[in-house]
């Protein structure tokens, strides 16, 4: 396991702010092609990491939803269920004489992207209709921890399915992308039939107090050995509820009712680290913080960083401070099951304690800011190698050196969260390897 390969490099160490250096081949690296050449390079900050479990993140609306319950021996157990409304393909929906109407099936259909985890173990589904009201939204949006009342009722079922993500699929002579596909009861079926030409299949706000949505959860009672997350395009054209029926004159009639981003759609998230590796790392929170740091999506762990020694700089103007991460690959290739994030964001609070963007961030919610933050591998001996995520922090260093804003600590949090199942296991501060945090600043003293 990934945790074994890694066990022999987590040494303990904790660094206070040591000798700097003048700008030498050390610090030339991130050294700005216009430095003075009385500018200094240090990276002997002492940094203090605490991973910690994270509230809630929003999931409403994200592009891909996911389903599924994962074991994972490093964060164990992640558990993801679906809350979905759907739409009228048009109002004013008349079948006919409902009495003429039979119902042939009603089938659940959501379109793959892709698998997280151990994609070749089945594991099975259930389907629920939502009871509770879904639109309109809060303004903010409804967060992963977020659930809505259901009937006891077992709509449907899928069991011991193995995600399929290369062949089409053929129903009544068209072919359709890879999808999910569950069959629904037949009196939900014959029921929505039923309204045919009535003020339920009218308007969709009609139709939403009519049929508030579905719940379509993982069984961890059928499965418990947790397989993977599914991503879901929820919102792909061959994702809805698909109705089929005949009449006494015409067969192959269907209809579908599909899911777009007028539909509230929103994710819940579960974790247990019971068991696992994080578990005892969440338990151990310390004034000279971890020798790992974790960082998972799906509102599972972000990563505090405080610097507390950086307010021995003063009177200095900040060139450069670049925080890096560093994750060593394991040999064994867990990473390749459980692949760490493409980019990670780091953040800071605001006073009442909700994430806030750092003035490096260009932009919050661009998808790859010029801050850095994205994940690059490294050869560093041979054989040897490792995955390094980079910030530029300079704007906030200097900031906080010049007592201008509150140091409510750094926060290490996957940039997708809300829409995949990566997680990461890095190096953390307290430690005095090659994988240990840096913070490497250029500053230039104010004579």
């Amino acid at each position: 396991m990934i945790y074994r390969k890694l066990g022999g490099y987590f040494l303990l160490a904790a660094l206070a702010l040591g000798s700097c250096k003048k700008s030498t081949e050390i610090g030339i690296g991130i050294l700005p092609a216009s430095s003075d050449i009385n500018a200094i390079f240090t990276d002997t900050f002492k940094i203090v990491t605490t991973s910690l479990k994270q509230d809630s993140l929003v999931t409403s609306n994200q592009f891909y939803s996911l389903l599924g319950n994962m074991y994972d021996p490093v964060f164990g157990k992640s558990y993801a269920a679906i809350f979905t409304e759907f739409l009228l393909p048009t109002t004013a929906i008349d079948l006919g004489d409902p009495d003429t109407l039979f119902l042939d099936s009603v089938v659940l259909t959501m379109a793959y992207f892709k698998t997280y985890g151990y994609e070749d173990v089945p594991q099975s589904f259930s389907v629920y209709e939502v009871l509770e009201k879904m639109s309109p939204e809060p303004e903010d949006g409804y967060y992963s921890n977020r659930s809505f009342a259901t009937s006891s009722e077992l709509l449907g079922r899928k069991q011991l399915l193995v995600p399929n993500l290369t062949d089409t699929i053929n129903v009544l002579g068209s072919s359709f992308p890879p999808h999910m596909r569950i069959r629904l009861s037949d009196r939900f079926g014959q029921d929505l039939l039923n309204q045919s030409g009535e003020a339920t299949l009218a308007t969709d706000s009609a139709f939403k107090e009519y049929f508030k949505g579905l719940l379509i959860a993982p069984d961890t009672l059928a499965t418990p050995y947790a397989a993977n997350i599914i991503y879901l395009a929820m919102l792909s054209g061959t994702s809805g509820l698909r109705l089929y029926w005949h009449t006494p004159t015409k067969t192959g009639l269907n209809l579908s009712f599909p899911i777009t981003t007028d539909e509230s759609r929103t994710n819940y998230f579960k974790h247990t680290y019971t068991g696992s590796l994080v578990a005892d790392h969440l338990m151990s929170e310390t004034g000279d913080g971890d020798s790992l740091l974790f960082v998972q999506s799906m509102a599972g762990i972000r990563t505090r960083v405080t610097i507390p020694n950086l307010l021995n700089l003063n009177n200095v103007i900040i060139n450069k401070a670049e925080l890096v991460i560093s994750q060593r690959l394991d040999a064994n290739r867990a990473d390749s099951i459980f692949t760490p994030p493409v980019q990670l964001l780091i953040v800071t609070l605001d006073s009442a304690g909700k994430v806030k963007s750092i003035p490096d961030n260009d932009d919050f919610n661009e998808a790859f800011p010029s801050y850095g933050g994205n994940r690059l591998q490294y050869g560093i001996l041979p054989g040897d190698t490792v995955a390094q995520y980079k910030f530029n922090i300079s704007q906030q260093v200097q900031l906080l050196i010049d007592g201008n804003i509150t140091d409510y600590g750094l926060f290490l949090i996957n940039n997708s969260a809300q829409e995949t199942a990566d997680r990461l296991m890095a190096g953390g501060g307290n430690r005095s390897d090659a994988y240990q945090v840096k913070l490497n600043i250029i500053y230039t003293p104010i004579e």
